[in-house]
């Protein structure tokens, strides 16, 4: 499949254990294993931590793994909340530090986190000012929540992750309202829905990703490789556009 595969760049990948998770926890090695197997360029990693555990915290685990593996191509994605008093005082610093630090991303999980993302307004404004974009689960907000943040921000990338089944309808709406809205690969369970976007002339929204850590990512990578479009379109769903997306990625 490396053959295949080479090149293409990894937009999801989590690092760590899920307590309820079929696959091991992914670490240090296992990241540097399945860039190897795939041939890929590189990777955006986030921390189960910051989801599960300490949100603010676990983003040092994450830049740990960009940084060790930076001449991989991986990239370290933080994770946001609401700034309270002993845990995070501003969401502005929180950008800036990570700036300094290389970060290309951030992720939100509200619902898992029990917030509002209207909390946010700060964060996606520091993140649309600094041109880095935001990751999201579809199932951490509602879409009405998702479609009005594109609305509010329209030069902030939105990249929507772990679609599921039977939510094409409810993407259509958000991709064609919105030019800033996108789709990575984890869990994009829709049959042939890769080729049907393509197809429609929305193939720059989708990013190739495979949530290594969370799912497996022989998922991913077939549903691409096996998807039947064009090589070039290939090559733009792989990597061509998480290089125009995150800052870092390597040409």
């Amino acid at each position: 499949m490396s053959d295949v595969t080479g090149g293409w760049f990894d937009a999801r990948i989590v690092t760590g254990a899920h307590p309820a998770a079929l696959v091991s926890a992914t670490d240090r090695d296992a990241i540097a294993a399945h860039l190897d197997r795939y041939a890929l360029s590189g990777a955006l990693v986030s921390a189960m931590a910051s989801w599960l555990h300490d949100p603010i915290g676990g983003n040092a685990e994450a830049s740990a793994i960009a940084h060790d593996l930076a001449d991989r191509g991986v990239l370290a994605c933080w994770t946001a909340v609401p700034a309270t008093s002993g845990e995070l005082e501003s969401l502005t610093d929180l950008v800036d530090r990570a700036m300094d630090d290389g970060v290309a991303a951030f992720r939100i999980h509200p619902a898992s986190h029990g917030y509002s993302p209207a909390l946010l307004d700060e964060l996606y404004d520091a993140l649309q000012t600094n041109r880095l974009p935001l990751c999201v689960d579809s199932a951490e907000l509602a879409w009405p929540d998702l479609t009005s943040m594109a609305t509010r921000y329209p030069e902030l990338p939105i990249i929507v992750s772990n679609l599921g089944y039977r939510k094409l309808r409810e993407l259509w709406a958000a991709l064609v309202g919105h030019p800033n809205v996108f789709v990575d690969l984890v869990d994009f369970a829709a049959h042939q829905g890769v080729e049907w976007l393509a197809a429609n002339g929305l193939a720059d929204r989708l990013l190739f990703a495979t949530g290594l850590g969370v799912r497996d990512p022989g998922e991913s990578v077939v549903r691409l490789a096996w998807s039947g479009l064009d090589d070039a379109t290939v090559r733009l769903v792989g990597a061509e556009n998480a290089r125009r997306l995150l800052q870092g990625v390597r040409a």
